[in-house]
C-alpha cells in the first residue's frame, strides 16, 4: 500500500516562471520526470541536445496564452523509495493554489519531515525564480502585490488529515475504553503481549484457556490435572501457552488430614527448599514433605486481560494495521462493553474504516449494534471481523444497509471477515483500493503532461522497485549463505 500526503500554498505561479522553478529544483537534487521526458523528445527531434531548451521555450510561448492550458502543469520527482510531485494552479477547488505532495510506502520513517523539506525547497525556488504569485487564480506579471505573495509563499495541510468523525471517536476512546491496559496504543505493546496475541489466534488455545479460567473460578483446577481426568490437558499446547506467558504451572500443597489448602508454590524446586527446612503443616503438624502436592495449571493475569471482551483480537487487528503502515496517530480503539463489541477506527489514505470485532459468532443482534456504531462514526467502510461464524441473517442486514447507502449516492463498503487469519489479506486488498483512489485524486492533473495515468505510473514504479529490492536481498542472503558454507571449520 502507498500513502499520499499533500500541502497547498495560496497562489498560482505564473506560467512563464514555472520552467525556471523546475530548473532550480533540479539544482537542489530534484530531477523533474515530465520535463526530462520533454527535453529528451525535443533533443531527439533536433538531432542533439544543444537546442532542447530553446525548443522548450518555443513550445511554452505558443501554449502559454490566456485561455489555453498551461505548458507546465507540474511535475513528478522520483527517489529510491518515494515520489514527490508538484501541481501548479490545480483545477476545481485547487484553483489559485500550488500543491505539493509525497507518495511513500510503509517503510518511510518520517514522511512529514520529507514533505516539509520539499515544500521549503519549492517555496525557495519560487522566490529565487522571481516568480509572481497571483492569489486570485490568474497569472500576472510585474504586479507588486503578486511579488509580495511570492515572498510569503506558505504551506498548509492539503486535507489529508483525519476528519472530525475520527477525532470524535478518538476523544470518546478515553471515556469508553476502560483500563488503559486493555486498550493500549500500538507503541505500548510489549514483546510479551505480542507473543500472547499470536498464540491466542489458535482457537484450541483460546478454548483451553477459557476452560482453565472457568475451572479456576469454580475451584476445580486440580480436577483437570488429576490422573484419570475425563479430558486430559494436551501437554504440547500447555507448553506453548506457558511459553507465551498465558498459563503457569504451580504446586498446590494441601493437608492430608482435612484437605485444607496450605499454600501454592511456583515449582518443585521451591517445594524442595521448603521440605529441606523441615517445615511442618500448621493444621496437623506433619512434615510438609508428607503432605499432598498437586500440580495446577492456571491462566496468568495476562491471559485473563487478553481474553476479557476480546481484547486480544483488538491487539491483533492493530498489529495488522501497523504491518500495513497505518500511522499510530490514525488509529483509535474502544474496548468491548456489555452493550457493544470492541471497535477500532482507522484513517487510511483519506478514508475512514470502522472495525467491529467479535470473538465468537456474529449474530443479527451484533449487526444491529454495528450499524448503530457506523452511523455514529460516519465511516466510508465497515469491517466486521469475527473469530466464529457470521450468521446469514446478519450478513443480509449489513448488505441491505450497503445497498441503501449506494442508492442514496453514497460511497460505502462492507467487508465481512470470518477468522482472524484472513483479516490481513482482506484488509490489504481494501487498503490497496483506497490507496489507488488517493493516488488518482492527487496526480490526475498530471496525466496529460505525462501521457498516461500518473497514479498508475507511480504505483507500478513502486511495485517494480520493491521486487528489485527483494531480489537483491535474496541474492545477498544466498551469497552470504554460500560464503558461510565454504569457510573451513576452526
Amino acid at each position: 500500500m502507498l500513502f499520499v500526503e499533500t500541502r497547498t500554498a495560496a497562489g498560482s505561479v505564473e506560467p512563464g516562471a514555472r520552467t525556471r522553478v523546475l530548473e532550480l529544483l533540479q539544482e537542489r537534487g530534484y530531477a523533474p520526470l515530465i520535463r526530462g521526458m520533454r527535453l529528451d523528445t525535443f533533443a531527439e527531434a533536433l538531432g542533439g541536445e544543444g537546442r532542447a531548451a530553446e525548443f522548450e521555450r518555443a513550445m511554452a510561448e505558443q501554449t502559454d496564452d490566456p485561455g489555453e492550458p498551461p505548458f507546465v502543469r507540474g511535475d513528478i520527482f522520483l527517489a529510491d523509495d518515494q515520489a514527490l510531485f508538484l501541481v501548479f494552479d490545480g483545477e476545481g477547488d485547487e484553483r489559485g493554489f500550488t500543491r505539493a505532495g509525497l507518495v511513500y510506502g510503509p517503510e518511510e520513517d518520517d514522511p512529514e519531515r520529507r514533505l516539509s523539506e520539499f515544500c521549503r525547497d519549492v517555496a525557495e525556488a519560487v522566490r529565487a525564480a522571481g516568480a509572481s504569485v497571483n492569489t486570485s487564480g490568474a497569472a500576472s506579471e510585474g504586479d507588486s502585490s503578486s511579488d509580495a505573495s511570492a515572498a510569503s509563499f506558505e504551506w498548509r495541510d492539503g486535507g489529508s488529515r483525519a476528519p472530525s468523525s475520527f477525532a470524535r471517536f478518538a476523544a470518546a476512546q478515553g471515556e469508553d475504553a476502560g483500563s488503559p491496559s486493555r486498550v493500549s496504543p500500538r507503541g505500548a505493546e510489549t514483546a510479551e503481549r505480542l507473543r500472547a496475541v499470536e498464540m491466542l489466534e489458535d482457537a484450541e488455545g483460546r478454548r483451553l484457556l477459557r476452560r482453565l479460567s472457568e475451572a479456576q473460578a469454580a475451584g476445580r483446577v486440580s480436577e483437570l490435572t488429576a490422573a484419570g481426568a475425563s479430558e486430559p490437558l494436551p501437554d504440547q499446547l500447555v507448553m506453548r501457552l506457558a511459553g507465551a506467558g498465558l498459563v503457569r504451572r504451580e504446586l498446590l500443597i494441601s493437608c492430608r488430614k482435612d484437605g485444607r489448602h496450605l499454600f501454592r508454590l511456583p515449582s518443585a524446586d521451591a517445594l524442595a527448599a521448603i521440605t529441606a527446612s523441615n517445615a511442618v503443616c500448621s493444621e496437623c503438624g506433619a512434615a510438609v514433605a508428607d503432605e499432598r502436592a498437586e500440580e495446577l495449571i492456571t491462566p496468568t493475569p495476562l491471559a485473563s486481560s487478553m481474553l476479557e471482551d476480546g481484547a486480544w483480537l483488538l491487539s491483533r487487528v492493530r498489529a495488522a494495521l501497523s504491518q500495513s503502515g497505518v500511522p499510530e496517530r490514525d488509529v483509535a480503539a474502544r474496548a468491548a462493553t456489555p452493550e457493544t463489541d470492541a471497535q477500532l477506527m482507522a484513517h487510511v489514505c483519506g478514508e475512514t474504516f470502522l472495525f467491529v470485532l467479535r470473538d465468537g459468532d456474529f449474530a443479527p443482534a451484533h449487526a444491529r449494534r454495528a450499524l448503530d456504531a457506523e452511523a455514529e462514526a460516519e465511516s466510508a467502510h465497515l469491517v466486521v471481523v469475527a473469530t466464529g461464524k457470521i450468521h446469514e441473517d446478519a450478513r443480509a442486514r449489513l448488505r441491505e444497509h450497503e445497498r441503501r447507502r449506494a442508492r442514496a449516492g453514497e460511497e460505502f463498503e462492507t467487508i465481512l471477515v470470518e477468522g482472524v487469519e484472513r483479516a490481513a489479506e482482506e484488509l490489504g486488498a481494501a487498503f490497496e483500493r483506497v490507496s489507488r483512489k488517493a493516488l488518482a485524486s492527487a496526480l490526475y492533473e498530471l496525466d496529460d503532461a505525462l501521457g498516461m495515468d500518473a497514479g498508475r505510473f507511480v504505483a507500478a514504479r513502486f511495485r517494480l522497485a520493491r521486487r528489485k529490492t527483494a531480489a537483491l536481498q535474496d541474492l545477498a542472503a544466498s551469497a552470504a549463505g554460500a560464503l558461510a558454507g565454504s569457510l573451513p571449520e576452526i
